[in-house]
């Protein structure tokens, strides 16, 4: 009885899956390409950024609406960042924030998987800006996390709520980010 139930409620996670869309093909992606998803997945719920050069920095935030913290310098490093940026990047910039503040920041990308970008914000930054987008932002509005430069390094460390959530969806086959790798992307 428990085998039939387990069949008929991994049938009915399959069938209505919004990302059924794609017929028998996008099931076959979601089968074969499993275990590749979820570890991209796993990957996913992070950022962690280790860079070195001269540099001040200590900051604490619950999205980037609540932060508490400041810092200045100049960084060079290696980024593994929000919607899969991987690689090296130069850091430049100021930031003050504790309920309000500024913040004046560009990272130039080393190569093609992390993403350029400027920032220059006055106030509370809102969830609604570019930078922010959830399919093609640079950055997770909603993670939380820090940031701690004592002199000559920095490292940055923070989890993203929904990756979180995308990725215990995915061991449904429930994929709420629309991220997980198909076929059709290697073609």
């Amino acid at each position: 009885m428990k085998k039939l139930f387990f069949a008929f409620a991994a049938a009915l996670i399959f069938l209505t899956s919004p990302a059924q869309a794609g017929g028998f093909d996008n099931l076959t992606d979601k089968i074969v390409l499993y275990f590749p998803n979820r570890i991209m997945d796993v990957l996913d719920i992070f950022t962690l950024n280790i860079s070195a050069g001269p540099v001040l920095s200590a900051e604490v935030h619950a999205t980037y609406g609540i932060r508490c913290g400041a810092g200045i310098g100049y960084t060079a490093g290696f980024v593994k960042d929000f919607n899969r940026q991987y690689g090296a990047a130069l850091k430049n910039g100021s930031f003050a924030f504790c309920g309000g503040g500024f913040e004046d920041m560009e990272r130039r990308g080393a190569n093609t998987l992390v993403s350029d970008y400027w920032e220059h914000i006055t106030g509370i930054p809102l969830p609604t800006e570019k930078i922010y987008d959830r399919k093609e932002g640079v950055r997770d509005y909603y993670d939380i996390g820090g940031t701690l430069g004592p002199g000559v390094a920095e490292i940055e460390f923070s989890l993203h709520p929904v990756e979180i959530a995308d990725l215990i969806l995915g061991f449904f086959l429930i994929d709420i980010r629309e991220d997980d790798l198909t076929f059709e992307m290697f073609r």
